[in-house]
């Protein structure tokens, strides 16, 4: 079966997936992840700084590809854009990428 190298709407390979949080050691509780399709949404923060990317899977090459990388002093504003990028996908999908951080931000509160 050949592969097509045509471009495909970003949502064709498969369904939204919820936040996911890998178990990791008390110290770090993992990224907020958000699957969009082929997109993959990761926020990721520390205390100096909040790093938001943005990678999209390309099937040819069976890899991630960067899209875009961007730092935040606070997590409000790099929560904010993740938010504000989403929209571009419609207002389920915005509302379901909220949700899925909404969850992430409940599972850290809790174990501080």
């Amino acid at each position: 079966m050949p592969i097509s190298t045509t471009a495909r709407p970003n949502d064709e390979f498969g369904p939204r997936r919820a936040a996911a949080t890998p178990d990791c050691p008390s110290e770090h509780h993992g990224p907020f992840a958000w699957q969009d399709g082929r997109r993959l949404w990761i926020l990721d923060g520390s205390p100096a700084d909040w790093v938001l990317a943005e990678l999209i899977f390309e099937p040819r090459t069976c890899r991630y590809l960067e899209v875009r990388r961007a730092k935040y002093r606070w997590p409000r504003e790099a929560a904010g854009a993740l938010l504000g990028r989403t929209f571009a996908g419609g207002e389920q999908r915005a509302a379901d990428a909220a949700r899925g951080l909404s969850e992430w931000v409940t599972r850290l509160e809790s174990v501080r």
